[in-house]
């Protein structure tokens, strides 16, 4: 039996106490970091590679990239060093297994994953790659057994072995790995250097498939034939495997998986926000494998660097999700996978670069792929996510994830040119003119032009609830909030609440999109540079160049009106402060069960959330605060004006219009949404969705009153309307 030289050793401060596993390019161990009193993993490039300058370089590059990165769905790096000319990483140890190894031992076992487990790993690693992306990192290699799930039920993203830096050059851009088949976006598998976010958007549309249908999207036993699918065929659709899910839900495994890559989901948040509104009406797990409860999955032997599967405890979602399946029957066999339909354009695009992917797949094998070493050019702006990327969706992604999102057409008998179309016989009676008849042409008024017009199926673009879409002007991102009635203010119930927020009522607002998180320094002072905006008085965070992905504090209610009005005016767009009831529907209500929540994550309070104290934290630093429509910081780090004057007894006025403004005058504007107060007890009152507080604008100070500036109070707009220009 051999040996592992390195077990027993000590690298610095690190023990190697054990060997996890290997993998293509590196080897993983576990250690112990004795001053700290915990174990770490260390990640070795493997033996044969470290002679290898490029991949030597490829290693140094990922401790680089993903060092800056700080979240709690990706893989702590906390050293990099080099023994005896191999490189190695030092990363957080994660208890558990990876996702890979999780659906290996379910399918042996015959038991699925639920919906509520599902949505879980989906939403937290987009988590992880929406903050990767908005640090400029691409990971190019999203795929189950990067993924793993700790003993806490989390999913943690990692191995960003491939990572690519957004909008800078780099050093080593081919002979590379361009990432794994069975899950490679279309655009990366002709070019790694093509990578965009969504790419990565498109792997986890791969997981999401797999997870919901056990299959693969395209599957081969050929890695390049499989590659070659991605590019050029589509994928069977999700409901040959799944037919008791719903419709909708095919159309967000469609989109996410589009092969342009602006057709897709432009975030993860967005291809989450999407999936639950689809599985609204969904409550039937998969008829062909029985879902277990979670307490009988096999538990398997913990792991380092990966984690357990997510265990949900919550009752309701069980009811909801794991409905008992209907005993397996031969009926219930789905029929041999239809074949696929192959793209427009003939064999010879598939074989082309099934050459070129040939040539460096064997430039690769004998070490000459450096011969190929160009520069990276950073990708360029349209295959980034555009305002517009999702408004026009392929037509294969209906995204009707609501009865009413669909047109109602009516059953209209189908017209003997709908049905001959294909026949040599249909073309006459198709058109008049060719009719050898000598009939006067009084005789023409036959019906058969009108189905040549039927009402066709051109159905509008639905938007899903929270997704996203990037203004230029200031680079803010905004989610889109569905149109609707909502329910405003507290429940009777509720013990906490001041009689301000009540009586609960019924709200009917139109389409909004809100801003992803409060207006930041930096954001702010384009506006003062464009000589739209003052600057404020008090000085300290606005001056401190650190400080530029701050909410923009210590401004009056007029001033934070006046930088949405300066968008308003570049864009053309209606832009505004919130009215206090797009700012509660934003915060509060869940859109896939029709229901309020207490906090914009849940009905629970939970401290992790949320930030507190008398200074606020960078913007999106609790991407696990997000509400239902993917808009942070509606809760904790600082309140927010909304465009309401405040009243006490507003709540108690009866027939309020559409799209109500708040009272017609006051003496102080409403504020939503922070926690400054030292005690917990008090914050806990503060973030709910419901609570509301006031301070004084500009315009309404009397002699020596002073509006309400406060190093916790910030602000964030709100754009009117459904399709953007």
């Amino acid at each position: 039996m051999t040996t592992d030289e390195l077990i027993g050793t000590n690298i610095g401060p690190y023990e190697i106490v054990g060997k996890i596993g290997r993998g293509g390019m590196a080897e993983v161990y576990k250690g112990y970091h004795r001053a700290l009193r915990r174990p770490v993993a260390l990640k070795f490039l493997g033996q044969t590679l470290q002679d290898n300058e490029s991949l030597v370089l490829r290693f140094q590059r990922e401790a680089q990239a993903i060092a800056t990165l700080r979240h709690q769905h990706i893989v702590q790096v906390y050293d990099f060093g080099m023994v005896q000319g191999r490189p190695y990483l030092v990363l957080e140890y994660i208890e558990g297994h990876d996702l890979r190894t999780e659906m290996d031992q379910r399918r042996a076992a015959g038991k699925a994953f639920t919906l509520a487990e599902i949505l879980t790993i989906i939403e937290q690693t987009g988590a992880a790659l929406d903050y990767a992306h908005e640090q400029g990192v691409i990971h190019r290699d999203v795929k189950p057994g990067n993924i793993m799930l700790n003993n806490r039920g989390e999913a943690i993203l990692g191995d960003f072995g491939l990572v690519m830096l957004r909008n800078r050059a780099s050093q080593i851009t081919s002979g590379e790995t361009f990432g794994t088949p069975e899950y490679i976006a279309p655009e990366q598998a002709m070019n790694s250097r093509a990578a965009v976010p969504q790419s990565d958007i498109y792997s986890l549309g791969g997981i999401l498939y797999e997870l919901l249908t056990g299959h693969l999207p395209f599957e081969d036993d050929s890695p390049l034939s499989i590659a070659l699918k991605h590019i050029s065929e589509d994928p069977i659709p999700l409901r040959h495997y799944r037919p008791d899910l719903p419709v909708a839900v095919e159309a967000v495994i469609a989109k996410a998986l589009a092969k342009d890559p602006a057709a897709r989901f432009p975030t993860a948040r967005a291809l989450v926000a999407a999936l639950r509104e689809a599985l609204q009406g969904s409550a039937a797990p998969s008829p062909r494998i029985p879902t277990p409860p979670l307490e009988d999955t096999i538990p398997p032997p913990p792991l380092a660097a990966s984690g357990a599967p997510p265990v949900d405890t919550t009752p309701t979602t069980k009811t909801t999700f794991e409905t008992p399946p209907p005993p397996v029957d031969a009926a219930l066999t789905p029929p041999e996978p239809p074949a696929r339909r192959r793209r427009k354009g003939g064999l010879w695009p598939a074989l082309l670069v099934l050459i070129v992917l040939g040539v460096f797949a064997y430039l690769e094998l004998t070490g000459r792929s450096t011969l190929l070493n160009v520069p990276l050019l950073a990708p360029t702006a349209t295959l980034t996510a555009s305002p517009t990327a999702t408004a026009t969706p392929t037509p294969t992604t209906t995204p009707a994830p609501t009865a009413t999102a669909q047109p109602k057409t009516e059953p209209v008998a189908a017209p003997p040119t709908a049905t001959a179309t294909s026949s040599p016989t249909a073309t006459p009676t198709a058109r008049p003119t060719a009719t050898p008849t000598p009939r006067p042409p009084t005789a023409t008024p036959t019906p058969t032009p009108t189905p040549t017009t039927p009402p066709t199926p051109t159905p509008t673009p639905t938007l899903a609830p929270g997704e996203a879409r990037t203004r230029a002007v200031d680079a803010m991102t905004m989610h889109f909030v569905p149109g609707g009635t909502f329910l405003m203010g507290a429940a009777e119930d509720d013990a906490l609440a001041s009689k301000d927020e009540q009586p609960q009522h019924e709200v009917t607002l139109s389409a909004f999109w809100m801003d992803e998180t409060e207006v930041t320094t930096d954001q702010y002072k384009l506006c003062v540079a464009a000589e739209a905006c003052t600057e404020p008085i008090t000085r300290d965070q606005y001056d401190d160049a650190n400080k530029g992905n701050y909410p923009m504090v210590l401004i009056s209610w007029e001033q934070a009106a006046g930088y949405c009005a300066w968008v308003a005016s570049v864009t053309g767009w209606d832009v505004r402060l919130p009215t206090e009831a797009e700012w509660e529907k934003a915060a509060s209500w869940d859109p896939m069960t029709a229901s309020k929540r207490r906090y914009p994550w849940g009905d629970e309070y939970d401290r992790a959330r949320i930030h507190i104290g008398n200074r606020p934290v960078a913007v999106g630093s609790y991407p696990n605060n997000a509400s239902a429509y993917g808009i942070l910081d509606l809760a904790g780090n600082v309140f927010e004006w909304t465009g309401d004057w405040y009243d006490k007894d507003y709540y108690s006025v009866t027939d309020l219009p559409a799209d109500p403004p708040g009272p017609e005058s006051g003496t102080y504007r409403v504020m939503r949404g922070g926690a400054g107060a030292p005690i917990e007890k008090s914050v806990e009152y503060e973030v709910r969705t419901t609570y509301r507080t006031f301070g004084k604008p500009e315009s309404a100070v009397r002699g020596d009153e002073r509006p309400a500036k406060s190093a916790t109070l910030g602000f964030r707009c709100v754009v009117s309307g459904e399709p953007l220009p």
